[in-house]
C-alpha cells in the first residue's frame, strides 16, 4: 500500500473475543498510518452495518479486514450484528461478472483458452492472450489519475504476463 490508499477496519468490542482482535489490531492500525494510508476504523459500536456500508460507498477503501465473529456466510459486528450476509450485501459476490477490476485480470489468462477453442495453435492462444494484457495495461497507466488502482493493477498484470507460459508443443491446435 503506499500513500493515499484507504483502509477501512471493523473493531467491535463486545466480548473478550472481539477485544482481543481490536487490541491487537492496533498494530495494523499503526502500520497503516505510518505508511501514509488513511485509516477508516469502525471501532466498538461503530462496527455494525449502516456504518460499514456507507463509509464503502462514501470513501471506496482499497483494504477491508473485518474482524468479528462468523461462519462461511457472515460476518458479524458489534454485538453481533451481520455486517456482511452472503448473497445480501457484499458487493460482487453473486455478480463476478459485474467486477470490473477482476475482469481486467481474467479477460486476459480467458484469451488463452478462447483462443484455443476458435482453432489457433497453442503458441498463438499465447501471444493473443498476452496482447490482450498489454492492451489492458494500456489502458491502466492512461487512467493514473481517474483510477487509484490503475498503477497497482498494471504491475500485476505485467507481473502476470510475463510469467504466463505455453508448455508443449507450441504448434498444436484444439
Amino acid at each position: 500500500m503506499v500513500k493515499g490508499k484507504k483502509l477501512l477496519i471493523t473493531r467491535p468490542e463486545h466480548d473478550y473475543g472481539t477485544k482481543y482482535l481490536s487490541a491487537w489490531s492496533t498494530k495494523i492500525i499503526k502500520e497503516a498510518l505510518a505508511k501514509g494510508v488513511n485509516v477508516i476504523d469502525l471501532h466498538g459500536n461503530k462496527a455494525k452495518q449502516k456504518e460499514f456500508e456507507g463509509r464503502i460507498k462514501k470513501l471506496d477503501p482499497s483494504l477491508i479486514i473485518l474482524n468479528g465473529h462468523g461462519d462461511e456466510n457472515t460476518v458479524a459486528g458489534f454485538d453481533n450484528e451481520h455486517i456482511i450476509e452472503k448473497g445480501k450485501n457484499a458487493k460482487y459476490i453473486n455478480r463476478p461478472l459485474e467486477d470490473k477490476r477482476a475482469g481486467r485480470f481474467l479477460k486476459s489468462s480467458n484469451q488463452v483458452s478462447l483462443s484455443l477453442l476458435k482453432g489457433h495453435s497453442a503458441k498463438e492462444a499465447s501471444e493473443k492472450s498476452k496482447e490482450l494484457f498489454r492492451k489492458e495495461i494500456g489502458i491502466l497507466l492512461t487512467s493514473l489519475h481517474s483510477d487509484p488502482d490503475s498503477l497497482e493493477d498494471a504491475k500485476n498484470l505485467l507481473w502476470d504476463m510475463q510469467h504466463q507460459v505455453c508448455l508443449g508443443a507450441e504448434d498444436k491446435k484444439l
